[in-house]
């Protein structure tokens, strides 16, 4: 069976969504990417909330010394985190310029001797992984990267199939990843323009991944986990999602984070899970436009009951709008 792994992603795979996303069962979920040097610097009560964690969570890092890079994994694996996974793909700028994140490929040495360092101060049983672009300006050679992790012995390597330079962009190529896969022994885990089951079968179908990785395509959709399970089990897609069943998350959504951040009057991180469960949805535009203005949550449940209520004669099937390439 195909494995789905959750992409590390800043300001959305925070702890409150990681829990919607565990009632779906993805194999493997990871924390936002976390900063070595954030971790090296902060005081308790900062890690404890940068490391929130559900049972069974891997947890990505990004850094580049490697002596800080070891004492960071050892750390998170103390906390009983048993997946671990270096980010090697970031394309963002505030990142790359410190040489962090997709910025490594240019130097395949230096990932070697770091990923050999915290494989070997890492207990057997914990699980290192790492995440790729498949290049980086001038340097193209994604299957030079993965040959180093298969010969350290990684648990998987996650290929997104863009490269630096196209940012978020235009396709990602899953021809690369194809490659990629062909030419190493260890599970190559496959990313980039997963949006719907069909989307994801046929790239899994035709790479050949041992896994895939969903980011986007659970903006405000779940479902899409078990979706992509269903696909791969029956050939088909069983669960058709519903304007009320998306308003219905986005309620459970609002309680979760009221559970979760009791000590704030309202977290505005909610704002944009919110936009993404209510689009597609009839009338959600002006709701949406609604609930900006809107910095309480129990105004903003009334809201969303509101719609939930006019909709409710007639809980279409959700529309799955076609994703626009920005």
């Amino acid at each position: 069976m195909i494995k789905i792994y959750i992409a590390p992603m800043a300001g959305v795979t925070d702890y409150t969504y990681r829990r919607i996303m565990n009632k779906f069962h993805p194999d493997l979920m990871f924390t936002e990417m976390i900063s070595v040097n954030a971790v090296k610097m902060a005081n308790k009560k900062t890690i404890d909330q940068m490391l929130r964690l559900l049972p069974n969570d891997g947890v990505q890092i990004f850094g580049r010394d490697i002596d800080v890079m070891v004492e960071t994994a050892l750390y998170i694996e103390s906390l009983g985190v048993t997946y671990i996974d270096v980010n090697m793909g970031c394309p963002m700028p505030k990142i790359t310029k410190n040489g962090y994140g997709s910025a490594l490929l240019e130097d395949p040495e230096h990932v070697r001797e770091m990923m050999g360092a915290i494989k070997k101060a890492l207990k057997p049983e914990t699980k290192l992984s790492m995440k790729i672009r498949i290049g980086y300006k001038e340097y193209k050679n994604p299957i030079e990267l993965a040959k180093i992790a298969e010969e350290l012995g990684l648990h998987h390597i996650t290929v997104h199939g863009r490269t630096k330079e196209q940012m978020y962009s235009g396709t990602a190529n899953w021809e690369v990843i194809k490659q990629i896969k062909d030419a190493v022994s260890i599970p190559v885990i496959g990313n980039g323009d997963i949006f719907t089951a069909e989307g994801g079968y046929e790239k899994a179908m035709e790479s050949g991944v041992d896994g895939i990785m969903l980011a986007r395509g659970i903006y405000g959709n779940p479902w899409l986990i078990q979706q992509i399970r269903e696909k791969f089990e029956t050939g088909e897609v069983i669960t058709k999602v519903t304007y009320i069943d998306k308003i219905n998350m986005a309620l459970l959504h609002i309680e979760y984070m009221k559970e979760d951040y009791p000590e704030k009057q309202f977290n505005f991180e909610i704002r944009k899970h919110l936009c993404w469960y209510l689009k597609g949805i009839t009338g959600g535009s002006k709701v949406k436009n609604l609930l900006n203005k809107i910095d309480n949550y129990d105004d903003i449940a009334k809201v969303l009951i509101e719609l939930r209520d006019k909709l409710g004669m007639v809980d279409l099937p959700y529309r799955e709008e076609k994703t626009k390439k920005i």
